[in-house]
């Protein structure tokens, strides 16, 4: 199962595709994030909240799955990583930013932006 038990789940609509996000608005749920899991379920993800913007830093440290990223700000898609690797070829922690200063980022199944037709510019909407 992809949700944690003790998890804050959320409808997220990105260019009018819904999906199911665990939150992910505390120093430790974002330290975490989806490190360990095997798997995450299609129309699934996790949004990490930031009480700013700027740009973001993250790495697929215990990851075992590949990510396509989303970077937002406000209400705007303003930025988009896909198929992130879960380790690079050298085996060294994959490590990736933000082009921009977002105050929220989405990850998801790798190949989702690209099924989904997601694109900098579409709206993001939080149920």
């Amino acid at each position: 199962m992809w949700l944690k038990r003790d998890s804050v789940i959320k409808k997220i609509q990105v260019g009018g595709n819904e999906l199911s996000v665990e939150i992910a608005d505390t120093d430790a749920l974002k330290q975490r994030g989806l490190s360990g899991r095997e798997n995450l379920a299609s129309e699934a993800g996790m949004l990490f909240i930031y009480s700013d913007r700027e740009v973001r830093y993250f790495w697929m440290k215990e990851m075992k799955i590949p990510l396509d990223v989303i970077w937002i700000a406000g209400d705007k898609v303003i930025g988009v990583q896909e198929n992130i690797p879960f380790q690079s070829k050298d085996g060294q922690v994959v490590r990736f930013q933000s082009n921009a200063r977002a105050g929220m980022v989405l990850e998801v199944n790798a190949g989702w932006i690209k099924s989904h037709n997601v694109k900098v510019g579409d709206e993001v909407d939080i149920k």
